[in-house]
């Protein structure tokens, strides 16, 4: 393993809006802020990464009273074109698999 092969290679970003529960958005600030050195969006990309490659498509509940709010990223546009696959094959909404990534991950950790 070389020196360089922890990062990515360049790839195109799509900038898209996407609803997420505010309690994963807030879990997800905490992990930037404190534990890992990257942003909420590098985040969330891994989340996605990671439901793509392992195809966990769980249903949660969310809880009565959380909110969603649009929040603006930058998804991978390899990332994105495979959760437009998911959305078809599953029939579940970008917006549910985003939440449902971040959610599997979040989970993962704890």
């Amino acid at each position: 393993m070389g020196a360089f092969d922890r990062f990515l290679k360049r790839e195109k970003y799509l900038k898209k809006t996407i609803e997420i529960d505010n309690a994963l958005y807030d879990k997800l600030g905490e992990l930037s802020k404190n534990v890992y050195q990257t942003s909420i969006n590098q985040l969330i990309n891994a989340c996605i990464e990671e439901l793509i490659k392992t195809n966990n498509v769980k249903i949660y509940e969310k809880q009565k009273g959380e909110l969603s709010v649009q929040h603006s990223l930058n998804i991978r546009e390899s990332l994105f074109n495979e959760l437009e696959e998911m959305r078809e094959r599953y029939n579940l909404s970008i917006y549910k698999l985003v939440n449902i990534a971040i959610k599997n991950a979040i989970d993962e950790l704890e």
